[in-house]
Parts: structure tokens; C-alpha cells; sequence
């Protein structure tokens, strides 16, 4: 399993960074696009507000326009042309109120006035304070300034699969501050004898909290994060508990027993848009070629080549994720070609 970034300098960046964020709600008519001295637009609202637009926030500020993004990135050069355009579909575009999201002087999200605030620096330190008092091993760490990635193990957790085969449980958390997914607490298998790591399936018994809440105001006022933490810290306790973990650990015993064919497996690929070469890489694992007619594995099996794969170096951290993902489909899903991950 890939490692990712050291937990203390990750939390001193979380808190670096948390002193320069800052948000505003602003009513979508007070917007007004102008050159920026980089490639992408400034954003000015209200009386002194500005930042500049990160690609990200322009796609936003388009959808809440209506208009195509695809079009705008590519004028991006131009700026003259984009700063028309962008105006006049805010003369345009009926009167609400937004939530503006900033990183110093960079515009990182436009959002909803109901936009529930759950920020990495709360979601890090109340998650991994009450992981210590579980005496959590971290596995997995990462924090890209907008999203967070937490994943650990817990030594009460243990079991084999079968004879040789041992399997730790543990608890994976993630999390976004502009938009892109809601803070999700899943159970995580952690695969002793060749480092995998595989993902439960976001239906199954995770924490789901969406980033939508009550029409927001007066900022200053916003108290919704807060009244998440204590029900954060009992899902920790939740997925920490032994029966769960026996639950899932009978999932991955009784799929070694179930079969699945060279079929199937072409199948579930195609359904979930993996690549030839990480086709060819699973094969690899299963020891087979992609132009094998025809042969027989378990879904056990099948599951470890695709968590396997996602060890690689070479792999996106998001990549990884989602390839972890889809192994614990594999295993915990009834079918998993009715499910997208």
C-alpha cells in the first residue's frame, strides 16, 4: 500500500493553510470578471472583495451561469473574450446568493448559500484524536489543500481469511471543502501479507455527511460542523467495533469460495472504465493473458489483483482510491455491475 504524506507536517499544512481561508456569501449580481495578471480571471464582489478564479471555482462560477465551461476553459487565453462573456451572463443570470470560498488571494470554490461547512482541519484533528485513543495505526495519509484522506488500522481488529491469510480492519475517512464529495467514514481491510488495502463499499455501514445544510447568512453564525463532530467520533466507534469487522471478514471468506469467470471479469472491467494497461496488470495477477479464452478464479482473488495493482508508485493517489473501491465491490456488492463507484 502506497504511503503517502507524513502525518505532522500534513497537520501543520492543515493549519497553515486553515488561517488563509476565508469565505464570504455574496449575492451573484455583485460579480464582476476582470484581467487578472495571470492566465485565469479575477472575481470582484463587493465593495473590496477580489480573488482570482482557479480553473476549478470557473467551472463552477459557469455552471451557476448555465453556460459551458468547456467553452470558457478554451478561451481562457483570450482573456477580453472571457470576461465578456462571463459578465454578461451574470447581467443575465437571475439574482441568488453564493457562497465564495478563498485560499489567500485565489477564489478555490463558488457555491451554494446552503453549503455545509465540514473543513479538513476540524475533520483531522477530532478524527485523529479519537483514532490515538483507539491506539489506530495511520497507513495512509494525504491532504492536496482542498481534500483529505485519513486511513488507518486498529490492532483489535484481526483475522484470517484463511490459513496463512490475515486481514487487519481499520477505518478510512474523506473528506472536500469545495464540493467535489461529502465527508465519508468507510471500513477499510488492510491485507497482511501483501499490503493491500481494499474499501467497503460507500453503502455499507459508513458515515455519510453531505455538505448541504441551512440557508447561510451571517458566516459568523454557522455552527452545523460542530453539531457533526459527535456523531464523526461515533461512526470512528462504529466501524471500530468487533462484530462489524467478524461481518466483513465472513464477506471475504465466503468469496473465496464463490466462483467468477474470464467473463465476468471482462465484464465488470469494461463496466467500471478500467484501462487496458490496468486490465493487462490484473491478468498479470490472476497469472493469465488478456487472450486467454476462457478460465475460472474466485471473487477473493479477483478483488487482491485489482487492490494489488493499486500499489504502484506510478498511480494517481485518486487512482489508488478508486481501485481500492472497486475491489471491495467486488467482494461485499451482490452484483457489481449494478453499482458505479
Amino acid at each position: 500500500m502506497k504511503k503517502g504524506e507524513p502525518l505532522k507536517p500534513m497537520l501543520q499544512k492543515i493549519d497553515e493553510d486553515s488561517k488563509l481561508k476565508k469565505d464570504a456569501i455574496v449575492n451573484l449580481k455583485s460579480f464582476e470578471v476582470s484581467q487578472g495578471v495571470n492566465s485565469f480571471p479575477d472575481l470582484n464582489f463587493g465593495k473590496v472583495e477580489s480573488g482570482t478564479l482557479n480553473d476549478y471555482a470557473l467551472g463552477q462560477l459557469c455552471r451557476k451561469l448555465d453556460i459551458s465551461s468547456g467553452y470558457i476553459r478554451q478561451c481562457v487565453p483570450f482573456k477580453e473574450v472571457v470576461n465578456y462573456n462571463l459578465n454578461h451572463w451574470i447581467s443575465k443570470t437571475k439574482e441568488r446568493n453564493l457562497m465564495v470560498r478563498q485560499s489567500g488571494e485565489t477564489v478555490r470554490a463558488i457555491l451554494s448559500d446552503r453549503y455545509k461547512r465540514l473543513d479538513n482541519d476540524i475533520v483531522a484533528h477530532h478524527t485523529l484524536n479519537k483514532m490515538m485513543d483507539m491506539k489506530a495505526e495511520i497507513k495512509f495519509a494525504e491532504y492536496t489543500g482542498d481534500q483529505l484522506n485519513i486511513t488507518a488500522v486498529t490492532p483489535k481488529l484481526k483475522g484470517e481469511v484463511k490459513e496463512g491469510d490475515e486481514v487487519q480492519g481499520g477505518i478510512t475517512i474523506t473528506n472536500c471543502e469545495v464540493g467535489t464529495q461529502s465527508l465519508l467514514i468507510q471500513p477499510f481491510i488492510y491485507r497482511l501479507v501483501c499490503t493491500n488495502g481494499m474499501v467497503a463499499p460507500r453503502y455499507l455501514n459508513k458515515f455519510y455527511a453531505k455538505h448541504v445544510g441551512k440557508v447561510l447568512i451571517n458566516l459568523e453564525e454557522d455552527t452545523q460542523a460542530i453539531k457533526i463532530i459527535d456523531k464523526m467520533q461515533k461512526q470512528l466507534e462504529l466501524v471500530n467495533n468487533p462484530e462489524l469487522f467478524q461481518e466483513n471478514l465472513q464477506k471475504l471468506k465466503d468469496a473465496t469460495e464463490i466462483k467468477t469467470t474470464s467473463h465476468d471479469i471482462v465484464k465488470i472491467l469494461k463496466h467500471h472504465k478500467v484501462s487496458d494497461y490496468e486490465k493487462a496488470e490484473i491478468y498479470a495477477k490472476l497469472n493469465h493473458n488478456i487472450s486467454d479464452p476462457f478460465f475460472t478464479t474466485d471473487k477473493y482473488t479477483f478483488a487482491n489483483a485489482i487492490t494489488n495493482i493499486a500499489n504502484s508508485d506510478d498511480m494517481s493517489n485518486e487512482r489508488t482510491r478508486y481501485l481500492q473501491e472497486l475491489g471491495g465491490l467486488i467482494i461485499f456488492a451482490h452484483n457489481p455491475m449494478q453499482i458505479r463507484i
